[in-house]
């Protein structure tokens, strides 16, 4: 698939190059890189073309920050606020650019639970990093507690990865685990994955961290990888009955991409007042 983002023309992004062609575009709404092209153009990240790009919801696609909260495993809005307001440019230099979000920058609604509660008292810092280098992206993420007081947090890096077909993608590097299958209903299972992870219909599953997982297609293999800090890997596709629901997503959506999140959901991160926590995920084209 050839890149071809189209945006607003007054819409707020930051865009990167490599010396060696690769290129990727950051929006400033939820630091959330939107788009990652390598040195012949071709797209390896999903966009849905029904994204909302108005900043009154989430972006459908790219790299979405989930932070402090993954999914509603908490009081806050889906996923949590960092994906939804908008971060400031601290460095930029042509491959590279770091964004910071404070609690300053966050509305007072979004900071409460669904009863108008305050719901995150808390100081933070949280800097996202995205460089480019020859056939790869990474992304890092890095969380401060810069108040008085401790806090904890859940995260992921919820990457949307562009496929030629859904029903011919298979990942490797998950034989042996014993993962949780969110698709199971109220009584989850804990199957251990045979094989390579393919996709006959909606997966949503959170492994133990795979620290090298590979998408196999027809056009490229795709590396992922991420560090110790992130202890799980979530893998994710609606299929097609749950995509036909989702307003943000074309009916055949589901078709062209697969989420492969490096996550930290099971054990939240603790930081007390000063310290820091490093997270992130590296994409490589093999």
């Amino acid at each position: 698939m050839r890149g071809a983002l189209n945006l607003p023309a007054d819409y707020p992004v930051v865009r990167l190059q490599a010396r060696t062609g690769e290129q990727a575009v950051v929006s400033l709404c939820g630091a959330q890189v939107l788009s990652w092209t390598d040195a012949d153009r071709r797209e390896l990240l999903y966009l849905s073309p029904k994204a909302t790009l108005d900043g009154s919801a989430a972006i459908r696609g790219g790299i979405p920050v989930c932070w402090p909260q993954f999914n509603r495993r908490g009081p806050l809005v889906k996923h949590g606020f960092a994906r939804v307001v908008p971060w400031q440019v601290i460095e930029q230099s042509e491959s590279a650019v770091t964004l910071r979000l404070t609690r300053a920058d966050v509305p007072e609604g979004l900071l409460q639970d669904t009863d108008g509660a305050m719901a995150w008292p808390h100081d933070f810092e949280v800097d996202l990093t995205v460089r480019l280098a020859s056939a790869r992206l990474n992304v890092e993420l890095a969380v401060r507690n810069t108040g008085t007081t401790a806090f904890a947090f859940t995260t992921a890096l919820h990457s949307y990865l562009a496929v030629d077909a859904i029903d011919a993608l298979a990942i490797s590097g998950a034989e042996g685990q014993r993962y949780w299958d969110a698709v199971a209903g109220a009584d989850p299972e804990y199957p251990v994955q045979q094989g390579d992870i393919v996709f006959q219909g909606e997966v949503d599953r959170v492994y133990p961290a795979l620290p090298r997982a590979t998408l196999q297609q027809a056009s490229h293999w795709l590396r992922v990888s991420q560090p110790a800090s992130m202890e799980q890997t979530v893998v994710w596709n609606p299929g097609a009955a749950l995509c036909a629901t989702l307003p943000d997503l074309p009916a055949d959506g589901y078709q062209r991409f697969v989420c492969v999140e490096a996550a930290q959901i099971d054990t939240p991160v603790h930081l007390e007042p000063g310290q820091g926590w490093l997270g992130g995920q590296t994409l490589q084209v093999a």
